[in-house]
C-alpha cells in the first residue's frame, strides 16, 4: 500500500511534470482515496475506463489523455461531465494524466518502449514538439525490408492501418512518435535522409505530400495501440516499486 500523495509526488518528478510544456494539465486531475492498494492504467479518461477500474478495485488511475486540456478547458458541467464526475465521486477514484511527459521518457515511455518492442536499438531522440523531441530514432541491427518491417509491427503493435510508402526498399534508421505524431516526418533526420521510416499512430491527408517529398516510410500502427506501451510500462514499474497490484483497461478505439 502507497499513500495518494507519496504516489503523485513519485510521479511528478519522475517525469518532470510542474516544467514539461504540454498541451494537457498533466498530474493529479482528480483527487480519490488517500491510500491506494490498486493501479489502474489505460489510454483514455472516459466513463468506461472509470467503471472497469471500480471494478478491478482500484483507487489511483493512470491515463495518457487526461480529462483537462490547454484552450479546451470544462466551461460548464453538462450532464456528460456530470456523469464523469459522479463516476470518480462514487468509486473514491484518483485520476492522474500523463500525456507528453509518458511519450517521451526514455525508459517507460510509449516511443521507447514501442523501439524495444519493434527490436531497434535507441540511438537518438527524434520529433519535436512543443519545442522539445518527445519520440526516438531506433536502428535495426541489418537493413529491413519493408515486409520483414511491416511484420515486426503486426507482431508487437497491431495492424498496420495505413502505410506510406514513399521510402527506400530496405532500411535500418525507424524515427518513432506514438499517436498523432505524422508530422515527425518533417524532423531534420528525414530531411538528412537519416531516417528513412516513421512509426506513429495515425496519418492525415497532408502526410502524403510529405512523405513522397522527403522519400520517406509512414507506418500509422493505430493511435491507441501505439499508445498502450507506456501506460503498461508504467503501471508494471509502480508495482513493483510500491508493492501494489496493477491492472491495465484495455478499451480499444480501433483507430
Amino acid at each position: 500500500m502507497v499513500s495518494r500523495q507519496e504516489l503523485v509526488s513519485y510521479l511528478d518528478t519522475l517525469f518532470n511534470v510542474p516544467t514539461f510544456p504540454d498541451v494537457s494539465y498533466n498530474g493529479l486531475q482528480f483527487e480519490g482515496a488517500g491510500e491506494v492498494e490498486v493501479i489502474a492504467t489505460g489510454v483514455d479518461a472516459t466513463v468506461p475506463f472509470f467503471q472497469a477500474a471500480r471494478q478491478a478495485g482500484a483507487q489511483f488511475a493512470i491515463v495518457h489523455h487526461g480529462l483537462f486540456w490547454k484552450g479546451k478547458e470544462w466551461r460548464r458541467l453538462d450532464r456528460f461531465a456530470r456523469q464523469t464526475v459522479r463516476e470518480l465521486e462514487q468509486g473514491d477514484l484518483s485520476l492522474y494524466a500523463l500525456h507528453l511527459p509518458l511519450d517521451g521518457h526514455p525508459e517507460l515511455g510509449n516511443n521507447a518502449r514501442l523501439a524495444q518492442a519493434l527490436g531497434l536499438k535507441v540511438t537518438g531522440p527524434f520529433g519535436e514538439f512543443m519545442g522539445q523531441k518527445i519520440g526516438w530514432v531506433g536502428r535495426a541491427a541489418r537493413p529491413l525490408t519493408v515486409e520483414a518491417f511491416r511484420r515486426r509491427c503486426e507482431t508487437a503493435i497491431g495492424p498496420v492501418l495505413h502505410h506510406l510508402a514513399f521510402g527506400p526498399a530496405r532500411f535500418t534508421q525507424v524515427g518513432i512518435v506514438s499517436g498523432g505524431g505524422w508530422d515527425a516526418v518533417t524532423d531534420q533526420l528525414v530531411y538528412d535522409g537519416q531516417v528513412q521510416a516513421v512509426v506513429t499512430g495515425e496519418a492525415i491527408h497532408q502526410a502524403v505530400a510529405l512523405c513522397r517529398d522527403r522519400g520517406v516510410h509512414l507506418f500509422a500502427c493505430g493511435h491507441y495501440a501505439t499508445e498502450t506501451f507506456g501506460v503498461k510500462a508504467l503501471g508494471e514499474h509502480l508495482a513493483r516499486t510500491f508493492r501494489v497490484k496493477h491492472r491495465f483497461i484495455d478499451l480499444p478505439t480501433g483507430l
